[in-house]
């Protein structure tokens, strides 16, 4: 009976550093991200990709970016993640931030066009209507 105790509170300790290590790992790397983060306009963005794809590929894509914008249409669907878009001065779509978390759809929704607001998340390139995408996206 005592091996057995003394088992469980073996495997109960590991367990419990484990947990501790691969958290602590955890926020490190988020930690790691947001300082390695780069900063741009969604103008900024859109032009580096309009001017030369290739090459933004390269500088951004797969990469943190905090992304700085004019809101224009924001979605919040009762199925499924919100999203957002940035326009520019034409109200012309320029990048679009997908895979924000639900429970951020309330500060989304909240959001006005025209307001100016910073989206973290991860450049996956060109894509949806020809500009440059956001995944994994949080409000800043």
């Amino acid at each position: 009976m005592k091996a057995q105790r003394n088992l469980f509170t073996v495997v109960l300790t590991f367990g419990l550093w484990l947990g501790l290590i691969l958290g602590c790992k955890s926020s490190t790397q988020r930690t790691r991200e947001a300082t390695n983060a780069i900063t741009i306009s969604a103008e900024d963005l859109y032009r580096a990709y309009e001017s030369n794809e290739a090459d933004a590929d390269k500088l951004y894509q797969g990469k943190i970016l905090i992304v700085t914008g004019t809101v224009g249409d924001t979605q919040t669907p009762e199925i499924g993640n919100p999203s957002l878009s940035f326009m520019d001065s034409r109200k012309k779509a320029i990048v679009q931030c997908f895979g924000f978390a639900a429970d951020q759809k309330d500060a989304i929704s909240k959001l006005k066009a025209g307001q100016t607001v910073s989206v973290r998340g991860k450049c996956m390139g060109k894509a949806v209507m020809a500009i440059p995408v956001l995944e994994d996206s949080v409000l800043q």
